[in-house]
């Protein structure tokens, strides 16, 4: 069994790896270098030479971290941003972002929220300071005045459907948590909301220990430090936070049919992962590459020609393919994770997709075979390492590092963790996880296909005869 993320590898590898790792020259990568400020709030730096850099603000809060009084804060922030600060009017904050060159990102998950910007080296300092400030001085009382404005842009958002099945799936398994609640609306509750209870929110949860300040960039980490000391050294840490307890799975159903709206249906199906720094969270992570993905059409190789068994079914089902795309997937959270595949089928085909991919999924816990997993860890680590390497990608990457596991992960370190894995330990996790377990499942179009909940709760098990 791997060591977990949160901590450092232990000596399971070859001789000479834990040397490896220690050494950062080895890593072929500039180090990282962090920091924790008195009041808490931790400075990760990746000192580069590029023209251009990123820093951001990430905060360990989220959706998750709403009260039933609070439901539908989180939500506000992104729209409460353009409006300015305290310190920033609404035109000063603009002026000053457009003036700069720079690109501003809000982003709000299910357990973090990250401000980061892209900026000219000249102007990280500058950068950071606008950031750390969307952070910590939103100007909550603008909500009240401009409220008829942002829940309109909330509800005319349009949303992918993918995300808005994931949202669902998130429902179905989690109802009885705050994890459940919606990160793509509807947000009920968020039009009784007020200023008041979304000052509450930020007071709450933005708080100086579940702040990290990360920048990659020319700025050296002393610059760095000295910037965010000046912009977030006065915030004060909120009280330490009480493990509350695990979010219960639900094994359960939630699908809404409608013959109406096309002749594709909108699949989701679900099991309960492991948390971030779980021993297994790698494996996991290799389950999405070997089940795949696929979209009709597209990809170098023919889906009916992929080495990837569960590609390779479904392109070929019928003679013509029982899906137009699906892709498997897995979420981490800090005490659980869900893992599972989405799709997207005609509606003649509904059985036969659900059929296909639930099969893949059972041949994860007894028919992997050694060159499945090779061929999974080699597309593993081009997912994980293949981007575009701009610094906006890395930055956001070292902010959710250190949120999730605490430290960054060098690259060296993972690809070893990947190498690590064998077709007997992915047989093992996901014996131990997935077969005959329960299961949480959404979908939406024409469901006239779709097995009833009980026999596909008989799929996560394997009949032998």
């Amino acid at each position: 069994m791997l060591s977990t993320l949160g901590r450092s590898v232990r000596p399971r590898f070859c001789r000479g790896v834990s040397q490896a790792l220690a050494d950062p020259a080895a890593w072929n990568q500039a180090p990282i270098v962090v920091s924790v400020l008195p009041n808490g709030v931790k400075v990760a730096t990746q000192t580069t030479h590029n023209e251009m850099g990123s820093v951001g603000l990430f905060v360990n809060a989220g959706t998750r971290s709403e009260t039933p009084a609070t439901a539908g804060a989180a939500a506000l922030i992104e729209p409460l941003s353009l409006y300015g600060t305290k310190k920033r009017g609404q035109t000063a904050f603009a002026t000053e972002v457009e003036s700069m060159g720079a690109k501003l990102d809000v982003n709000v998950g299910r357990e973090q929220t990250s401000f980061t910007m892209s900026v000219c080296k000249e102007n990280m300092k500058q950068g950071l300071d606008v950031v750390c400030d969307l952070g910590t001085g939103l100007a909550v009382e603008n909500f009240d005045k401009n409220k008829n404005s942002i829940l309109h842009s909330l509800e005319e958002s349009e949303q992918a459907t993918r995300d808005v099945i994931e949202d669902r799936l998130h429902l179905c398994a989690f109802r009885d948590c705050s994890l459940g609640y919606s990160n793509v609306g509807p947000f009920d509750g968020a039009d009784a909301l007020s200023s008041a209870q979304l000052k509450s929110y930020l007071d709450s949860s933005f708080t100086a220990n579940n702040m990290v300040v990360a920048s990659v960039g020319s700025a050296s980490h002393a610059e760095v430090v000295a910037a965010a000391s000046a912009a977030l050294g006065g915030l004060k840490a909120g009280p330490r936070r009480v493990l509350d307890q695990k979010p219960y799975f639900c094994g359960a159903e939630l699908t809404y049919r409608n013959d109406e709206m096309g002749p594709l249906a909108y699949l989701s199906v679900g099991w309960e992962a492991v948390p971030w720094k779980s021993p297994d969270a790698v494996t996991f992570m290799l389950f999405t590459t070997l089940i795949g993905n696929y979209k009709a059409g597209s990809g170098l190789v023919p889906g009916n020609l992929s080495g990837n068994r569960t590609v390779n079914a479904v392109a070929n089902k019928m003679g013509v393919g029982c899906a137009n795309e699906f892709e498997a997937f897995v979420k981490f959270y800090r005490d659980t994770g869900i893992f599972g595949w989405y799709a997207v089928c005609d509606e003649v085909a509904v059985e036969h997709c659900v059929g296909e991919m639930m099969f893949g999924i059972n041949l994860l816990s007894f028919a992997v075979t050694d060159e499945e997993v090779e061929r999974a860890k080699r597309e593993l680590k081009i997912k994980l390492f293949a981007g575009s390497g701009s610094a906006s990608e890395a930055c956001s990457t070292l902010g959710e590092q250190m949120l999730a596991y605490g430290r960054s992960i060098p690259a060296a370190e993972m690809a070893l963790r990947i190498d690590a894995i064998d077709a007997e330990e992915v047989k093992r996790v996901a014996y131990a996880y997935l077969n005959d377990a329960e299961i949480a499942t959404t979908a939406l179009g024409p469901l006239h296909g779709l097995p009833q909940y009980l026999d596909l709760r008989r799929m996560t098990v394997m009949h032998r005869y």
